[in-house]
């Protein structure tokens, strides 16, 4: 974290570091009573209260366990008490953390305790000087980033027993201890990784100091006792955030849904209630075309002529015994078709002369009877 200071709890004493470029750091041997005074020190010009300070444990000074559970356990956390009371070579209360991978057979269980009051006079120092305590790690942690996220690799620590922590990306897997520093092939046979750091490399191994360079990945193995621990504020306030927009996000969609359902409603009783005029006026088109249809029908006919009187006319001209059967006009020419059947055609072609440009257009004869065509142009 920028601007905050590192502690490392050695057996011999505590090494005081900060993050800030240039910095000094400070070894304090053992016994240390004066760390908090230490640490403001290093603080300044900050205030400790803004000042966050997390503590690494040195791997010498914990107890590491690798165990398995089985898939029945209903509390992991009891079950895990229960194993460091039987494990732990340590009299005294510890301060201990865990992590658990489970597959088909149980829970793999890696486990860390130390002696609680090694640590315990440290943090209460810290503390009271009123820094922010982020956690209490094992040293290994510091190493542990987003480089090695994806792949298998192993992390060689030198100390009273040379120990080499086999991890999968950010996960701490196995941790061998060593009575004689190994050499890299020794190192690689046991851990089965390609790349194996060391903060003193030899030959085959990579520097671990690649990895101090990026920010470490602080989630597993935290043993600071939850009364030092300072809420967090920042993540709450942004819990908070998010639930009150939430919140807005769904009061808006439920005000637009509502708004949209009333839309709805009110736009099916308006269509129910026009629905029977569009219907009736729908009608009144169809009854307007068919209107204006016979109107133009009847334009067309125009001023040829008083259609009552020519008919009449014709009844009156015709022999008594001659019959129309169609009178039909032509729009082109304006002239009229008689068609009809006459017993005396004689008569019939008398008759015609009667009517003006009267012409017999044909006859023919059917049944007994004489049946003729007659135009009658411009009448």
């Amino acid at each position: 974290m920028k601007g905050g200071l590192e502690v490392y709890i050695r057996e011999d004493g505590v090494l005081v570091k900060s993050s800030a470029p240039g910095a000094e750091e400070e070894f304090v041997a053992q016994p240390v009573s004066d760390l908090g005074s230490r640490l403001a020190r290093h603080a300044s010009p900050r205030s400790p209260a803004n000042t966050p300070v997390t503590f690494y444990i040195d791997e010498d000074l914990l107890f590491f366990k690798k165990i398995s559970l089985p898939l029945q356990t209903k509390d992991l956390k009891e079950a895990v008490s229960y194993q460091i009371s039987m494990l732990a070579p340590f009299e005294g209360d510890v301060l201990h953390s865990f992590n658990t991978v489970r597959d088909k057979k149980g829970y793999t269980v890696t486990l860390y305790v130390v002696l609680q009051e090694i640590i315990t006079p440290l943090l209460e120092d810290a503390a009271t000087e009123g820094f922010h305590l982020t956690g209490l790690f094992p040293e290994s942690q510091r190493y542990v980033n987003q480089l090695g996220k994806k792949e298998k690799w192993a992390l060689l620590l030198p100390g009273r027993f040379s120990k080499l922590l086999c991890f999968s990306g950010t996960s701490v897997e196995d941790r061998l201890l060593c009575h004689s520093v190994p050499s890299f092939a020794e190192m690689r046979s046991h851990s089965e990784v390609e790349r194996i750091f060391s903060p003193d490399p030899q030959e085959g191994f990579d520097d671990a100091a690649t990895l101090l360079a990026e920010k470490p990945v602080l989630k597993d193995f935290n043993m600071l006792p939850a009364s030092y621990r300072r809420p967090d504020y920042i993540r709450y306030l942004l819990i908070a955030l998010c639930v009150l927009n939430l919140c807005a996000l769904l009061t808006v969609v439920g005000i637009k849904e509502y708004k949209i359902s009333s839309l709805l409603k009110n736009l099916e009783s308006e269509v129910s209630a026009i629905l029977p005029k569009v219907k009736e006026v729908e009608q009144l088109r169809i009854e307007e075309k068919q209107l204006a249809a016979s109107i133009e029908r009847i334009e067309g006919i125009g001023q040829n002529f008083d259609i009552i009187r020519f008919l009449a006319k014709v009844q009156n001209e015709l022999p008594t015994n001659s019959y129309l059967d169609q009178v039909r006009m032509d729009n082109k020419t304006g002239s009229i078709h008689l068609q009809g059947y006459t017993e005396d055609l004689g008569e019939l072609t008398e008759q015609l002369d009667s009517l003006d440009q009267a012409k017999l257009k044909s006859t023919r004869r059917r049944k007994n009877k004489t049946y003729f065509h007659v135009e009658i142009s411009n009448p």
